[in-house]
Order: structure tokens, then C-alpha cells, then sequence
């Protein structure tokens, strides 16, 4: 079995807070059809992709805040930039390791609702088992 987890994904093209919770609610809808095992291979592939952007040059961009505040990443607000990342789909997330300058508009605080994209697998999966799901890590 084989799933395509970037068409599961889709892609955001609008990146303000608006854009990353359509985006959200498209991927809530596309993980309905998945089996609970395709839900399951979903949450591991969306793991590892979390982690290939684990990378210093990106963890060190700062934060730029309205008013001119220049902000170190948290490690919540880093894991929530880099989902913010692959919501923009699987072009934009290849282009972040040749331009890594281009990450900067996902370290954002409007981008902080893409940490809902941890949960929805592990949602539906509960929703459609009754059952929480079991030896999947959690991104870190």
C-alpha cells in the first residue's frame, strides 16, 4: 500500500492565518478517506519530513513581530514553522533546502496554527478506531 502524502497535503499558497487553516481544514477533509493503516503511514511520513527540516540555519532565523520585535525560535515555535512549511506543499518544502532564506515567512506568529497539522491523523484515527494511536513518535 501506498500512500502519497503530498497529495494528502495539498498545498497553502496564502500564508497568513486564514490560508494555514483552510489549508487545515482541506487535509481534515482528505484524511477522512484514508484507511486507519493509510492514517497511521500518513502521521509517520509527516514525522519524518518534520525532521529533514530540522536544520540550525532554520531553527536560527528570528522572529519578527509587529512593532519591529526581533524574537529568538522557541522549540514549540520552530516545530510549528516547519509544519507551516509543509502545509505550503511538497514544492515550497523542497525549495526551504536550496533557499533556506525562504523559511523566514514561516517563522511567523500567524504561522502558529499550523500545530494543529500534529493532531488531525491522530484525531481521525480516534475518531474511526475509538482507539489512540499507538508506536508512531510524535514530532519533536
Amino acid at each position: 500500500m501506498r500512500l502519497d502524502f503530498w497529495k494528502v497535503i495539498g498545498a497553502c499558497e496564502t500564508f497568513d492565518e486564514a490560508g494555514v487553516d483552510a489549508a487545515l481544514r482541506g487535509i481534515e477533509g482528505r484524511l477522512r478517506s484514508l484507511s486507519p493503516e493509510e492514517l497511521v503511514m500518513f502521521h509517520r511520513q509527516l514525522v519524518v519530513k518534520l525532521e529533514l527540516l530540522d536544520r540550525d540555519e532554520l531553527a536560527s532565523m528570528p522572529v519578527r513581530r509587529p512593532g519591529g520585535e526581533v524574537w529568538e525560535q522557541s522549540i514549540d515555535g520552530f516545530l510549528y514553522a516547519r509544519c507551516a512549511c509543509m502545509l505550503a506543499g511538497k514544492e515550497e518544502s523542497r525549495r526551504v533546502f536550496s533557499e533556506p532564506e525562504r523559511f523566514a515567512v514561516f517563522v511567523d506568529s500567524a504561522m502558529l496554527s499550523a500545530e494543529e497539522l500534529l493532531y488531525l491523523a491522530r484525531a481521525e484515527y480516534r475518531r474511526r478506531t475509538g482507539k489512540a494511536m499507538r508506536g508512531v513518535p510524535v514530532p519533536k
